[in-house]
């Protein structure tokens, strides 16, 4: 019992020093908006494994406000994505290649 206390003490130390190392809560809520514009058929679908991976990693240790704002973001970039056409589609593209471009690094974004 001991060690399973000693063990799970020293897992919440791990965790949160992690989290501090990672994403800040802004970088974190931008990165779930990049995900769903990533994730938009309607501007061009890339591969999204990667910053799904780091959300989910990021996510943990990490407030609940902050995950519902993200969520919050990410339902709402998608809705945007999605529908958007002509310019405010451009624009949406313009964004994910610029500053969604650290998140999305491991990805091939293709000039639309």
């Amino acid at each position: 019992m001991k060690k399973l206390l000693i063990a799970l003490t020293f897992a919440s130390f791990a965790a949160s020093a992690h989290a501090q190392t990672g994403l800040s809560d802004k970088q974190f809520i931008a990165a779930s908006r990049c995900s769903a514009m990533a994730a938009s058929e309607n501007l061009g679908k890339l591969d999204t494994t990667a910053l799904e991976a780091l959300l989910q990693d990021q996510s943990a240790g990490r407030k609940a406000s902050v995950r519902i704002s993200a969520t919050s973001e990410m339902i709402a970039a998608r809705r945007k994505a999605d529908t958007a056409d002509g310019a405010k589609k451009e624009k949406l593209i313009a964004e994910r290649q610029s500053l969604c471009s650290g998140f999305l690094a491991s990805t091939h974004v293709a000039a639309q």
